[in-house]
């Protein structure tokens, strides 16, 4: 389990009179904050509206129910997208860390004119076997079927760009991403879409994080690795937590996946410091004319191990619907984020893998006809874990041939000695 990554506190000590007089500056500080917050806000609220054309069916705990319906005799819904994905095992420990909060608040929504829901692509039973197991009673229904999830942005299909943010990602190595979208019925009974928001600004709705600001040591994640949520379980799966159960329905992870949960760890924060090391000028430079560009090789690095733990949920796949051609990336901050969200979406799948699904086959075809069979062990071994650091080694020819120090992997390289 990941803890506490840096010891780093400030320990200064003053008098009572010099305490105060630098909290009431900070004071002023927060002050400033809180009206700049009201502003945005004010903003906000002031955005223009769209109208909402679709009629969305959604299916619900009795049955179909449509957006307007959701609305339960409010004029306002606010929606939260739970990344839980048809066919998966459970839903997203971070989304889940965020819903942890949202029975205790709906009832005060409620007082302010405003209906809350969730809403995720996973069928209606799979929606209703991980609410029950994790005591959750808010209103979440199932989209499968309907384009709700695609129309705002947390769902995708195929391969190449997708747009999240309001932004276009070269890369996601996901099918589902997180957000919250706020809807306004009038008396007519017309719905229109106010707003949404997406990555970090989901992040005001973590309560445990606003806690956790207060504190000394804050959120304590600098340099936790894969990426700054490793710490983050599902409630049932704290070792030693109040809401740790073993009767819980929890299912366990595979065996044969806990030690290469631990290696991946390691080795994202090997992988990182190589990718730190790319020059942001040469992004498009190639060694050979039938080489990847740079560019190319590090979006590649940063999302094989997501893009590919996703591909070994299913029963196989067909090599000839495959895209072997990395995009290119316009600055280092994407292959960043890049790394980052792969490293989540690996934590997450190999965590649901159970020992039964970890022990079944994995086909490769190509046109329809099966080429070869594999353990999906031996899938995630090599094409996963070998294959990620087969590029990363080619990465490392790069940096040579462009007079880039190499950083240390294993050991000492000519340029970097944690030995010495």
């Amino acid at each position: 389990m990941a803890t506490a990554t840096t010891d780093k506190l400030n320990a200064k000590v003053v008098s009572p009179a010099d305490w105060l007089k630098a909290r009431k500056d900070l004071l002023a500080r927060e002050k400033e904050f809180t009206c700049l917050r009201d502003d945005l806000s004010r903003q906000r609220r002031e955005l223009p509206w769209e109208k909402v054309e679709k009629n969305h069916v959604f299916d619900g705990p009795k049955g179909k129910v449509t957006l307007a319906e959701m609305f339960d005799g409010r004029s306002q819904l606010i929606v939260y997208h739970f990344m839980f994905g048809p066919g998966w095992k459970e839903g997203c420990p971070s989304c889940s860390f965020l819903a942890d909060n949202f029975d205790g608040m709906r009832i005060h929504l409620a007082q302010r004119d405003v209906s809350f829901a969730v809403v995720s692509r996973a069928s209606r039973p799979e929606i209703e076997a991980f609410k029950k197991r994790m005591g959750w009673h808010f209103n979440w229904v199932s989209s499968l079927g309907n384009d709700f999830n695609f129309d705002y942005g947390v769902s995708f299909v195929g391969d190449g760009k997708r747009s999240y943010n309001y932004e276009t990602l070269e890369e996601f190595p996901a099918e589902e991403a997180p957000g919250a979208s706020v809807f306004f019925k009038d008396a007519k009974g017309r719905i229109f879409h106010t707003y949404s928001t997406y990555g970090r600004g989901l992040d005001i709705l973590l309560t445990t994080y606003n806690y956790l600001d207060l504190t000394p040591k804050g959120r304590d994640e600098d340099g936790m690795v894969p990426h700054a949520m490793a710490w983050v379980r599902h409630h049932d799966r704290y070792e030693g937590g109040e809401a740790a159960s073993s009767g819980s329905g929890a299912a366990k992870t595979s065996t044969q996946v806990e030690p290469m949960l631990a290696e991946f760890a390691e080795e994202v924060a090997v992988t990182k410091r190589i990718l730190e090391r790319v020059p942001a000028d040469k992004l498009t430079w190639r060694p050979h004319p039938k080489s990847m560009t740079l560019g190319q090789l590090a979006i590649h690095i940063a999302t094989i191990p997501g893009a590919l733990a996703n591909l070994v949920q299913s029963d196989g796949f067909d090599v000839s619907e495959g895209q072997f051609e990395p995009p290119q990336p316009k600055d280092l901050c994407e292959i960043q984020t890049a790394l980052e969200t792969s490293a989540r979406q690996v934590e997450m799948r190999l965590k649901a893998m159970t020992e039964e699904v970890t022990n079944g086959s994995f086909t490769f075809w190509r046109h329809q006809k099966e080429l070869f069979i594999k353990s999906r062990t031996g899938v995630m071994r090599s094409i996963m874990l070998n294959h990620w650091y087969h590029h990363r080694g080619q990465l490392s020819v790069y940096l040579r041939l462009l007079e880039v120090p190499v950083p240390s992997v294993y050991g000492p390289s000519r340029d970097e000695n944690p030995f010495a």
